[in-house]
């Protein structure tokens, strides 16, 4: 029988947007890597359970990928966390008026329920209150046509870049972008996701000035891997 982690929302907003997403860390999972876990997710009195893998471990917890959540599992899920998500205002928007706020919500309405091909279409082509409502809502099924899309803000494009559940072609489809790999919100994004590639390491790190490349060789929210290639091109520096 599969172990059990039980993750309380307790109205943090970060973690219902991970899991909704497919993906979320969990603090003080004891779990081990690659280990198949049911994952309890409550928010008060509502407790929804699916099938999830431990992909990353660290001192703090573990991160978690769901596995093959059913259409009716998203979907609450999708509340669960749109639920957690809603009420908070725009951070960008702190004189907000009623007015404003009736729209904002009106956004999230308007987007519930949409087809997988009304989510890829607008997502490609939305505008930046609709790509956030939709990334939170659904997730990982946006994610490629989100990155595609030629207005995406760097602080779009790093909140999807953390993701533990982002698959390989699409890290790859971030660090093969030039611009996005000037911001160093995105590269310390990219860093910190534990399925990025060596060679996507190493081309990271590459961008990073030399402050910074001495900061990641050491930083411990870093993968081992991270940091061992961040110290050898340190190393590469000192000798050239």
């Amino acid at each position: 029988m599969a172990a059990q982690v039980i993750l309380d929302l307790a109205g943090d907003h970060q973690l219902a947007r991970d899991l909704a997403a497919g993906g979320v860390f969990v603090p003080g999972c004891a779990a081990q890597i690659f280990e198949e876990v049911e994952l309890i997710v409550r928010s008060g009195t509502t407790e929804v359970m699916v099938a999830a893998r431990i992909v990353f471990v660290n001192a703090s917890g573990a991160g978690l990928e769901l596995l093959a959540v059913s259409a009716e599992h998203k979907q609450q899920l999708a509340e669960l966390a749109a639920g957690e998500v809603a009420p908070e205002p725009d951070p960008e928007a702190e004189d907000e008026t009623p007015e404003q706020r009736k729209i904002a919500r009106n956004v999230h309405e308007r987007l519930r329920g949409l087809t997988l091909v009304q989510q890829i279409k607008l997502a490609g082509a939305g505008e930046a209150s609709e790509r956030i409502v939709l990334e939170r809502m659904y997730g990982k099924t946006v994610w490629e046509p989100l990155l595609r899309n030629p207005r995406l803000t760097p602080p779009e494009v790093a909140r999807i870049a953390r993701m533990g559940a982002l698959s390989r072609p699409m890290l790859e489809l971030i660090c093969t972008n030039g611009a996005w790999l000037q911001v160093p919100e995105i590269r310390r994004a990219l860093l910190s996701n534990p399925r990025l590639s060596p060679d996507q390491i190493t081309r990271v790190l590459r961008m990073l000035p030399k402050h910074e490349l001495k900061l990641a060789a050491t930083q411990s929210s870093y993968a081992q891997a991270v940091r061992d290639v961040a110290k050898r091109l340190i190393r590469d520096l000192q000798h050239t």
